[in-house]
């Protein structure tokens, strides 16, 4: 994507589905049926909704200002702005300075679409939940779920200290429940507080993957959430702990299938827009996402690599050495990430869609959401 290599990318995609089917993770034991095989007929390229339209459903996962740098955090805001996805601020906060509006009135274009609103509550405000599309209620996070988290004090520095309303280099903790929501009734008090704070706005709130989040997503749906995303444990920053990473969680695939059926079976699915995310690398996860039942998707560790990351795993330590996941100002003069890396990305997954969509038969994304019977288990 640096190099604006459509066929690079492409023998990237065939590597990382080649992983997929030897990990033998769900979607690696998928076989997508295509048009011969369902008696469709196949169409041309140029019928397909176009890359513009998919990429409007992508978005950026939740990784705060303070786990990644300044340069990091306005370069995947900058790029989701310019095709019209959203970008997360994660749990952190933002910086006021980025969500003002330009001396024309335009939208700032480092400004985070999708606000997030965390257990430890860390730098929200009524002006930063007033100056958003979308206000996140994050109950938990795929990679590591009921666990909170944490951001060590040596990563915060006076600037994050100031957003986030706490003191440097104290080491900040998000509690792994809400202390304000025990039921599904206070959840529908949240919901119902943050539509006041700002009623022009979607209100979201992110699950985990787990046996019986479809009961609690039909909740969520009754509690009148706008959106609710669902999320597996592949993903996961460097700084979640290894144990967690191995051991904790549950396939996206899963839970989304749950959530979905769930919210047909009990007439709640025409309410709510559904996201899934942990792990999505390429265009044929984005199928499959959508054929389990997404209309949405997100993405964090792949644009953070097409922005620069090279997978160091230490991102708690402060000590990026590309710039991503630092607070220090000397490492931070490395990073080279551009918002057009991460545009190239997010193009050549939608162009993969696009091709996948004309193999089916299909013209629009839409047309797909929910159809399992596309699937069927891959001969081993």
């Amino acid at each position: 994507v640096r190099q604006g290599s459509w066929q690079t990318f492409k023998d990237y995609s065939a590597q990382i589905d080649s992983e997929t089917a030897r990990a033998q993770s769900i979607r690696g034991l998928f076989k997508i049926r295509l048009a011969e095989e369902t008696g469709r007929k196949k169409v041309a390229l140029d019928e397909v909704m176009s890359a513009a339209d998919i990429v409007k459903r992508f978005s950026t996962g939740a990784m705060s200002f303070g786990s990644i740098s300044r340069e990091a955090h306005t370069t995947l805001a900058r790029a989701m702005n310019t095709i019209g996805g959203k970008s997360n601020t994660g749990e952190g906060g933002e910086e006021a300075d980025r969500y003002l509006p330009l001396p024309d009135g335009g939208k700032n274009p480092e400004r985070s679409a999708i606000k997030q609103v965390a257990s430890g509550r860390f730098g929200v405000t009524a002006e930063y939940l007033v100056n958003s599309d979308v206000m996140q209620i994050k109950v938990a996070q795929g990679a590591k779920p009921g666990e909170g988290g944490q951001l060590p004090g040596h990563k915060v520095d006076a600037t994050i200290a100031k957003v986030r309303h706490s003191t440097p280099g104290v080491g900040l903790i998000s509690p792994p429940p809400h202390h304000d929501i025990y039921s599904i009734e206070d959840l529908a008090q949240l919901i119902y507080d943050l539509k006041n704070v700002n009623p022009a706005a979607d209100v979201s709130v992110k699950l985990v993957s787990e046996v019986g989040v479809g009961t609690v997503a039909a909740g969520v749906a009754k509690a009148r959430a706008d959106h609710i995303t669902i999320s597996g444990y592949d993903g996961g920053t460097g700084a979640s702990p290894l144990t967690s990473l191995k051991h904790a969680g549950s396939p996206w695939e899963m839970g989304l299938a749950e959530t979905h059926q769930t919210l047909v079976l009990n007439g709640l699915r025409s309410r709510v827009a559904l996201q899934v995310d942990g792990g999505l690398r390429t265009g044929r996860d984005v199928v499959i996402g959508a054929l389990l039942g997404a209309d949405e998707f997100g993405f964090s560790t792949a644009p953070l690599i097409a922005a620069g990351c090279i997978m160091m795993r230490k991102c708690h330590l402060n000590t990026c050495p590309v710039g991503v996941a630092t607070q220090d100002p000397v490492l931070r003069k490395r990073f080279k990430g551009t918002p057009e890396h991460v545009i190239n990305f997010f193009f050549y997954v939608a162009e993969e869609v696009r091709a996948l969509l004309a193999e089916m038969g299909y013209t629009h994304l839409d047309q797909i959401i929910g159809d399992t019977e596309l699937l069927e288990k891959r001969a081993l």
